[in-house]
């Protein structure tokens, strides 16, 4: 397996799309359009898992501010614990293609995202029915925040997050 940085010019991009729309069957030009529009965000990074030139695996986050679309949704919702949504970024996407799963390939991809942040927290959001991902999430060190968050989405998530150890930076 080979981590590569994200790029939405990189020969990479089509493929990584077509993952994220086989998991979550939404549309590819939507998906498109957004992930390029994230791409121009404040620290954006990204990395993807390549195995045999097929992407296995993806992740990608930015600085999270106010007047993005959901640092917004975010704030509104954390108003009683507004220390999480200081200095902290967004860790926007995660997903790894089934026939790769449980080989660790997430967990690269979460260090890697997360090793040279410059940020002191970092949140996510995961719908409360994805059991898998909340464990996994709870294994990497991040903790429930808050429940009952809908998005402008018929699905309840949960919002959690992380701090970030500073290393010697």
């Amino acid at each position: 397996m080979r981590i590569v940085p994200f790029r939405v010019e990189g020969k990479y991009f089509k493929k990584m799309i077509r993952l994220y729309c086989d998991l979550f069957e939404v549309d590819a030009l939507g998906m498109e359009v957004q992930f390029k529009r994230h791409s121009t965000y404040p620290l954006f990074e990204g990395y993807l898992a390549i195995i045999n030139e097929q992407v296995a695996g993806y992740i990608y986050g930015y600085s999270s501010l106010k007047g993005q679309y959901y640092h917004d949704l975010l704030a509104r919702h954390l108003r009683t614990e507004p220390e999480w949504m200081n200095h902290c970024m967004e860790l926007v996407e995660l997903g790894v293609d089934p026939k790769h799963r449980s080989r660790g390939i997430a967990k690269h991809l979460v260090e890697r995202l997360l090793q040279n942040r410059t940020e002191e927290k970092v949140l996510l959001t995961t719908r409360k029915d994805n059991h898998t991902a909340i464990a996994f999430y709870h294994k990497s060190g991040f903790k429930i925040i808050r429940e009952g968050f809908y998005p402008n989405v018929p699905h309840e998530y949960i919002i959690m997050g992380k701090h970030l150890v500073k290393t010697g930076r």
